[in-house]
């Protein structure tokens, strides 16, 4: 009789992607919300976690084989991986080459509410 119940428990543990992404999601956004990283852009509100929320949608991420693509920025080297309404940004070389500084964030974006007079009359 006890099987059941741990089946169960065991599916409720490992759901498949991306049914865990509110989560990670939420944490990232409390996080972001907690360390004063929200701003503002034309088109959304803008929340970047850059701790364990980030480590933990990071490796989530990787976990699914969410495909990776390279960034060359001033800052350096970076790989991303996105999901929708956002990505995270793990650093991988320095611009200089010199050694290692890690650096690992996401960001959501909201959408913004569209004003009133910009809305199509029904």
């Amino acid at each position: 009789m006890l099987i059941l119940p741990f089946a169960l428990l065991s599916v409720a543990i490992d759901k498949p992607f991306p049914e865990q992404m509110p989560v990670f999601m939420e944490a990232c956004l409390g996080e972001a919300v907690d360390a004063g990283y929200v701003s503002d852009t034309e088109e959304s509100h803008k929340y970047i976690c850059a701790g364990k929320a980030a480590d933990k949608l990071w490796a989530f991420l990787e976990r699914y084989r969410i495909e990776s693509y390279e960034q060359d920025t001033p800052e350096g080297k970076w790989l991303g991986r996105e999901f929708p309404l956002g990505g995270c940004f793990n650093r991988v070389r320095m611009p200089d080459g010199g050694p290692l500084v890690p650096g690992l964030s996401c960001t959501i974006w909201v959408p913004r509410l569209k004003d009133n007079a910009s809305a199509p009359k029904p």
